[in-house]
């Protein structure tokens, strides 16, 4: 019996996976989402988390063997109820890298990996003192915990990165939290990659690899599109195993894990890791048109089929086709009146599916965040060189507004 915890984002599609293949499953929702439970899965039954002791209790009387993070929500709980069960899962002593930027760096550093420069700063005074000494320029200022780049900004100087600090210091992130603490972080020059791993028993399997395409507007960083790589070349295989360490280093041992790093000139460089599903929405028939198979499959058979998943290890890292997954925009905050762009976007080569697509009549509200608010397409194609055009060509529709019709409100 496995327990899947807090399935949102794309934890809905690893439950509809486990639905697809019979597996014996619940889920558990903290009560902060109980309005949640029951919807979309209505079939499974589901566990309200009221504390760790009560509810381990319940999912130990269930006969639950096997716990599941189904949104980044849900990884530290589900980290602390596999360790209430004692059953297998990743390293429970290093749970606070899994989730804690800094510390993550700190394992990093523990292991002998390169890293980035990473420091935590909870005030004004502190950052100004860690800058005096920061070189070079620029720097990142970023939550301690979030997503979507929410509240991420690239700063070329003290002041800049002073103003980027009181814009989040105090305010509520899109997890929920309070910022009570910001990070600045060395910017990392080079090529953004995702190397997506379903893991065994601490053996990892790279199930995707992206390179991502980042536009820096207004001083974000915007995530446009993340394109799969066929075939590996020299230097992403060095990327793939930089990860493959990364993940030890973090105590990674089963399921799921989505990592962004960077090659830079004097090689990668973690960006971070999330021992989760990659976000926000995963579409199992563009991922199974490209790779065979989604992530979100891959875990499901990691834990019903471990036989046949064991067997993956003995192939090698490859996909007939390429795929293309679009973060879409509005080229400004505003009132969508429109959407007749949609029907140019659904011409292009290559164009397989849109989810997830704003209506008419929505407030867009801020056009930088990458969480798929204005929804996602998904392009897959044999010819890469195609795909990439076709991706040029959607991009700058989205920039001129040809794509969305966004004005102020009450225009």
């Amino acid at each position: 019996m496995i327990a899947l915890v807090d399935p949102v984002s794309s934890g809905a599609q690893l439950a509809d996976a486990l639905l697809e293949e019979g597996g014996d499953f619940l889920i558990v929702w903290p009560q902060a989402r109980a309005p949640l439970a029951g919807t979309g899965h209505d079939q499974v039954k589901t566990v309200l988390h009221t504390g760790l002791d009560e509810t381990a209790a319940e999912l130990r009387a269930a006969g639950v063997d096997t716990v599941v993070a189904g949104s980044e929500y849900g990884v530290t709980l589900a980290d602390e109820l596999a360790e209430r069960l004692g059953v297998p899962y990743h390293a429970h002593g290093l749970r606070a890298a899994r989730r804690d930027k800094y510390e993550m760096t700190r394992a990093l550093e523990g292991a002998g990996l390169a890293h980035a420069r990473t420091a935590v700063v909870r005030t004004e005074d502190e950052l100004a003192a860690l800058l005096a000494d920061w070189d070079p320029f620029p720097v990142v200022i970023k939550p301690f915990n979030s997503a979507g780049s929410d509240g991420c900004r690239i700063c070329a100087t003290p002041a800049q990165a002073l103003a980027a600090f009181r814009a989040v210091a105090g305010e509520r992130n899109l997890m929920g939290e309070i910022n009570e603490a910001v990070l600045a972080q060395e910017f990392l020059a080079g090529s953004q990659y995702i190397v997506n791993t379903v893991s065994m028993d601490g053996a990892h399997l790279p199930a995707e690899v992206y390179a991502e395409r980042i536009d820096r507007v207004d001083g974000a960083p915007v995530l446009r599109h993340i394109i799969s790589r066929q075939v590996l070349d020299e230097r992403e295989q060095e990327i793939v195993a930089y990860v493959l360490r990364c993940l030890d280093a973090l105590g990674i041992r089963d399921g799921a894990a989505h990592t962004e790093v960077m090659l830079t000139a004097a090689g990668p460089r973690l960006v971070e890791v999330n021992s989760r599903l990659m976000g926000p929405y995963l579409s199992p028939d563009a991922y199974h048109a490209a790779f065979g198979y989604s992530s979100a499959h891959l875990v499901a058979e990691r834990f019903l089929r471990p036989k046949e998943f064991r067997n993956r290890f003995d192939l090698p890292y490859g996909s007939a086709r390429t795929l293309a997954k679009v973060y879409l925009r509005a080229h400004r905050d505003g009132v969508v009146r429109s959407l007749d762009g949609l029907r140019d976007m659904r011409r292009l080569p290559g164009f397989h599916s849109a989810v997830r697509l704003p209506v008419a009549g929505q407030r867009i509200e801020d056009a930088h965040l990458t969480t798929g608010a204005c929804g996602l397409a998904f392009f897959v194609h044999e010819d890469a060189e195609l795909l990439e055009h076709s991706l040029a060509v959607l991009h700058e529709m989205e920039d001129s507004g040809a794509l969305f019709h966004v004005t102020e409100p009450g225009n």
